[in-house]
């Protein structure tokens, strides 16, 4: 199947050339999720594991290694087709307990793990991993019509690309923590929603989201270089609420050129700050000033040799105090799209879903796929 195109029939979103459900009612719906990918064995338990095609179970724990571009499992000739793994119950691996099916590939002598699993089943335990269970349902629920739209626009691209997975696991695509990430109100908030997407036109939207904004959502443009017309900046009722509502981090010098020093330049940097910023107040550009003289560096490439964790967000000023410079901030995560705890103040004010996500992606609809 290719991605040629989607379709909109009344309030069913077709995606049929997509490989897509395309009728209310349709449960067929899976998803492809990047696990891993290594050189030697990988280690797979599950009770009574067993190859697609064969009743025959190959036991409860597996190294499924590669030879060249096949897979060796027990009892089963080596080809360069995939191979795909179920259990009597979850299967096990790299450190998470999965639902669904493991699809291994080799290719030139390296294993690539892939999840296959019902979409809502994944939503499931993505909004376990990316939003506090505690938070009211009508955020849960908008957080999972933006994951599920998210995932699904994922898909149609992935399709189209010809890869032979649509998401990873990580915080680059959606955090999928797997069986242990699910939770009762993160099921019964995927369940409220189920089939429900973010369409902007005839597609699913990239639903971006992110933790906390600062107070005021950033542009997909500049955020992220996605310029779409429904990530822009607007005002947000998180500012004083989230535990990131302000930081402090404090570098030293020494440790700036160490982790950043493709980003700023190896020698210590003498002076730092920022040179411009985006419409909405976050950093841009920094001039870095060392013994060699000036340069321009770009505050996202700076975050991005720090770490994300390590500098929270680019909505900071930053100043030097001995061999320390001092960065002061608000907000976590690149802060386009929906923020979630913006999105927690405004259920608690009894906003629904509908009047969440209408805020953070302007000019979409909730349109049902199945």
């Amino acid at each position: 199947m290719t991605a040629a195109g989607l379709l909109v029939t009344g309030l069913a979103l077709a995606a049929s050339h997509a490989g897509l459900g395309t009728a209310a009612g349709d449960d067929s719906e899976d998803i492809r999720i990047l696990i891993g990918d290594g050189m030697g064995s990988l280690v797979v338990r599950g009770s009574r594991l067993r190859a697609e095609g064969s009743d025959r179970p190959l036991g409860d724990d597996l190294d499924v290694r590669c030879h060249g571009d096949a897979v060796a499992l027990p009892g089963r000739a080596r080809t360069g087709d995939p191979a795909t793994l179920s259990a009597d119950g979850p299967i096990r691996v790299a450190g998470r307990a999965l639902r669904g099916q493991l699809e291994v590939r080799c290719a030139n002598g390296r294993w690539m793990a892939i999840n296959v699993l019902p979409l809502e089943e994944y939503l499931d335990a993505v909004l376990g991993a990316e939003m506090p269970a505690s938070f009211p349902l009508a955020a849960l629920e908008a957080q999972a019509i933006a994951a599920r739209s998210y995932a699904l626009h994922r898909k149609v691209e992935a399709t189209a690309q010809g890869r032979p997975y649509h998401l990873d696991a990580t915080v680059l695509s959606q955090v999928y923590g797997g069986i242990g990430a699910e939770g009762q109100r993160t099921r019964q908030a995927v369940a409220a929603t189920r089939g429900l997407v973010l369409a902007y036109g005839m597609l699913p939207v990239e639903a971006y989201f992110h933790s906390d904004c600062g107070g005021r959502t950033e542009s997909g443009k500049d955020a992220l270089g996605r310029d779409l017309p429904y990530l822009v900046s607007v005002p947000c009722p998180c500012a004083t609420l989230a535990p990131s509502a302000h930081w402090t981090v404090r570098l030293s010098a020494t440790e700036l050129s160490k982790l950043a020093g493709a980003v700023i330049g190896r020698a210590p940097p003498l002076g730092l700050e920022v040179a411009a910023r985006t419409a909405a107040g976050r950093a841009r550009t920094l001039e870095v000033v060392t013994r060699h003289g000036r340069r321009m560096a770009q505050a996202a490439e700076l975050r991005a040799a720090l770490g994300w964790k390590r500098l929270p967000s680019l909505w900071f000023d930053v100043r030097r105090s001995g061999s320390t410079f001092i960065f002061e901030g608000r907000g976590s995560g690149h802060g386009a799209g929906l923020c979630q705890w913006g999105a927690r103040v405004l259920a608690e004010k009894g906003r629904s879903y509908g009047e969440i996500l209408a805020h953070y992606y302007p000019g979409t609809e909730i349109r049902r796929l199945y």
